[in-house]
């Protein structure tokens, strides 16, 4: 698929809750990102209510894997245990 496909496929289905960038991103290393057309970026946004921890950096990578072993997400209505 490329950019203008995905875009097509969101602006079918998705919610229409904000504007987005005409680009889907596909993948991400550091502080580098890579569109469906194979154009690089540097991406210096950070998603809604996140931090910026950069792209595949292979300690989050371990820590998200090891904690999706464990429980990979529940409600705020509940209290959870840190691991």
């Amino acid at each position: 698929m490329k950019n203008r496909d995905v875009v097509a496929l969101t602006e079918k289905y998705g919610v229409k809750t904000y504007a987005r960038a005409p680009i889907a991103l596909v993948k991400g290393r550091g502080t580098r990102v890579w569109d469906a057309d194979g154009k690089e970026y540097l991406d210096f946004l950070a998603g809604i209510a996140v931090n910026s921890l950069g792209h595949c950096n292979p300690a989050v990578v371990r820590a998200i894997k090891q904690q999706a072993q464990q429980l990979l997400h529940i409600s705020n209505l509940y209290h959870s245990q840190p691991q």
